[in-house]
């Protein structure tokens, strides 16, 4: 049992004094050949497929909500989502997951079956402790969320929190089976998994049009289902959580780990708080600034799920395998996990700046938006061209975090996530009036972008990480960007004008040509600014890169 295998010294990587993170650094690891793996890159390309399938839904619940609900109640939706959305990072998807993974991996046979069901059981008692305190306090937590001159109804945002807030069980149990299939690295069903949640929520959206209830009621209903459809690939592994299992000694341990990744993981949320204060500010924006905010963070959420956030899951799984094996390749796996993301986040980052406008108006005109939305949509042009820029820099953040936890750091973490946050955070207020719902999203993108920098050189301390080769990345993979994007929007409006197509279709036109254009482009340019990922030869971890 985990109790008798404690080591008697620290490994001298992580806090040391008796703290919780030090006890997780001395859990030994038993002998064992370990089994063959499949390349990070291949997972990271699973998690991909998966994110795509989810984004693409989540992005049709979307426009179903733009198009069936008028504007009033999906403002009250989006104020009301963000409280359990907070909640998720903090105890669920976010916190759980990343600190749940390398304690897992230190464990070895039924330990980890044992620690899965506790944790189990640990989840349940805090998730029914806090839906008690989210319907008692629904009140005082919109009043903390809206600006004291609203331009959202207060009382359905009050009656959408709770009705909302009981799927943050179901998300806890997802992120539980997530985390678990993750540490084994299978990751085709949890990558699957939230399609489950969208289509069952467009199920009910599309039985109830314009009853706002049913907008709440059907993500409730589909986070059961996202967090069912993972138990039976947990079963055919032969790691479901032991059932009955109400505490592990290294419970404590996760516990430890989970409270600065709750506040690293939920520091977005947090900043969500604050740009909702600002958007629901009826002197400054009028009603649809909520969903607009919503509408152009999602659509940024699709494109860093996809290029960031899957490879990112898929690395951070291979580096705490490495980190709890002991193994050489920690670095070189590292390196390659930052100039995956950095080849994906760099050009789709420069076509959402440019291809912003035409995008919103292509998801969000496909079908005629219910009362009020036009103003929502109008709003999202505007907030979703900056956070292109944001895109690279938020890549990387989400994946450098990681290490620190793997190697159970987190003075580093938690220190660049407490201070950006608050940087952010005046960056809002201050940028918010002058250049109206834009100067939230130039806020997050000068943010972001200064924390990737300082986090890349704490890490070239740490680990050895070489910021010259990441650097010399990202001129190239930039350079070749640019130039393809530059070059999709004139031969994308090219073909428009002679095609003379106008309003949808128009825009249709310039997001499907110019990003086929810029897909080929790119991969071209790349190839001549001999980026090493796209010339054969290469070795993307554990060896040497061949230049």
């Amino acid at each position: 049992m985990l109790e008798r295998r404690w080591l008697a010294r620290t490994t001298g990587r992580g806090i040391v004094g008796g703290s919780v993170m030090a006890r997780v650094a001395q859990l030994s690891i038993e002998a064992e050949t370990p089994a063959p793996r499949r390349s990070s890159a291949r997972g990271a390309l699973t998690v991909m497929g998966g994110t795509l399938a989810s984004r693409a839904t989540g992005l049709l619940r979307e426009v179903l909500v733009i198009a069936l609900f008028p504007v009033w109640a999906s403002d009250a939706f989006r104020l009301a989502w963000t409280v359990p959305n907070l909640f998720r990072e903090l105890l669920a998807e976010g916190a759980l997951t990343n600190a749940f993974i390398p304690i897992y991996q230190r464990l070895r046979g039924p330990d980890r079956r044992h620690f899965a069901g506790a944790m189990l059981s640990v989840l349940a008692l805090a998730n029914a402790a806090l839906l008690a305190l989210a319907l008692v306090a629904a009140p005082w937590i919109v009043d903390l969320l809206l600006a004291r001159d609203s331009n959202v109804e207060r009382e359905l945002a009050v009656q959408m929190v709770r009705i909302t807030f009981p799927v943050l069980f179901a998300i806890s149990l997802s992120a539980l089976a997530m985390g678990v299939l993750h540490a084994e690295e299978r990751f085709f069903a949890p990558a699957w998994a939230p399609v489950v949640l969208n289509l069952v929520a467009i199920a009910a959206m599309l039985a109830f049009p314009g009853e706002a209830h049913w907008l709440a009621l059907g993500v409730v209903l589909g986070g059961v289902g996202q967090a069912l459809v993972q138990w039976p690939a947990m079963w055919r592994a032969g790691v479901l959580p032991a059932a009955g299992r109400v505490w592990h000694a290294a419970v404590p341990l996760a516990l430890g780990l989970m409270a600065p990744f709750a506040f690293t993981t939920g520091a977005r949320q947090i900043l969500n708080v604050v740009a909702q204060r600002i958007v629901s500010n009826e002197a400054l924006f009028p009603a649809g600034a909520v969903t607009a905010y919503a509408l152009s963070t999602m659509l940024f959420s699709l494109v860093l799920g996809l290029f960031a956030i899957s490879p990112a899951m898929a690395y951070y799984a291979r580096l705490g395998n490495l980190a709890a094996e002991g193994a050489a390749d920690f670095a070189a796996t590292l390196e390659a996990g930052t100039r995956f993301i950095l080849l994906l986040t760099l050009p789709a980052g420069a076509a959402t700046y440019v291809f912003a406008e035409p995008a919103v108006r292509t998801v969000f005109g496909l079908l005629r938006p219910a009362a009020g939305q036009g103003v929502a949509i109008e709003l999202a042009v505007l907030a979703l061209a900056p956070l292109g820029i944001a895109l690279p820099a938020a890549g990387l953040v989400n994946f450098l975090l990681r290490p620190f936890f793997v190697r159970q750091q987190v003075v580093a973490p938690v220190a660049s996530s407490a201070g950006f946050t608050l940087f952010t955070a005046l960056l809002f207020v201050a940028l918010a009036p002058r250049l109206g719902i834009a100067g939230v999203s130039w806020g997050t993108a000068v943010a972001m972008t200064l924390q990737a920098l300082v986090l890349l050189l704490w890490l070239r301390r740490a680990e050895g990480l070489d910021v010259r080769a990441i650097g010399l990345q990202v001129v190239r993979v930039s350079a070749a960007a640019v130039v393809a994007v530059v070059l999709a929007r004139y031969l994308s409006l090219r073909l428009v004008e002679a095609l003379e197509l106008s309003s949808w279709f128009a825009s249709a036109t310039l997001v499907a040509a110019g990003g086929a254009i810029t897909i080929v482009a790119f991969a071209a340019l790349a190839y001549l600014l001999r980026v090493p990922e796209l010339r054969r030869g290469h070795r993307s971890e554990g060896g040497t890169t061949k230049r």
